[in-house]
């Protein structure tokens, strides 16, 4: 820590001390620039509030984060994934400050299976069936691209024995329509889902998941003043 900053966080942990602000915190971008401009959150008795800065400090904890990340080289979280923000926190009893990247997790939640029986929807199914009989396909998985506010069938497959196949319009026309069940299959995050084709047992199998995205915090630097 720089002396000038140490000068000015001991002046503003006085600040934070005397207005009974039990945890100060802004966040950064990845350019280390503070979203909230001359205003910064403060912590006391169970609620939030946002609080303009009593002196300028904000160019000091803009440079005093960037420090604490570029000496621990820290844009990137355990897990691999890129920091896309930065947290700045005092704490004003403890005299301590925390610098923590955020990043975001990925998962995807518990898949639905629909078992559709050719007999269902026999103009349809068997043409797609016979298409498949006639290509020599063993069972084929069609997957689907979906997320970032798009996403289609895609054109071509592969069945279990490694030869691609074509990717009818019937097919696709098919699987939109089971996607069109799940709103916004495509949208943010998107979605995990199949349509296995089994021409043995003459059923289709669609397999459909939304994936998720939460946020996630890991301490870069903690330091006593």
């Amino acid at each position: 820590m720089e002396q000038k900053q140490k000068v000015l966080f001991n002046l503003f942990n006085k600040f934070l001390l005397k207005t009974g602000c039990e945890e100060m915190s802004v966040e950064l971008g990845d350019t280390f620039d503070l979203w909230n401009g001359n205003k910064f959150y403060c912590n006391r008795d169970g609620r939030t509030e946002t609080i303009p800065f009593p002196i300028p400090i904000g160019r000091e904890i803009s440079e005093y984060t960037q420090q604490s990340v570029e000496a621990e080289d820290s844009y990137y979280a355990d897990n691999g994934e890129e920091f896309y923000t930065f947290e700045f926190t005092l704490y004003p009893k403890e005299r301590l400050i925390e610098v923590t990247g955020v990043y975001s997790v990925y998962g995807t939640e518990d898949f639905t299976e629909e078992v559709i029986e050719a007999e269902e929807e026999p103009d349809v199914f068997d043409e797609i069936f016979e298409y498949l009989d006639d290509s020599g396909a063993d069972i084929l998985e069609v997957n689907v691209e979906a997320g970032g506010d798009s996403g289609w069938i895609e054109d071509t497959a592969y069945d279990v024995n490694g030869k691609q196949i074509d990717v009818t319009q019937e097919m696709k026309d098919v699987g939109y329509r089971l996607l069109s069940n799940h709103p916004g299959w495509e949208i943010n995050e998107g979605s995990t889902s199949s349509f296995t084709w089994d021409r043995h047992r003459r059923i289709l199998i669609f397999k459909f998941a939304y994936n998720t995205e939460e946020q996630a915090t890991e301490v870069i630097s903690k330091e006593s003043f």
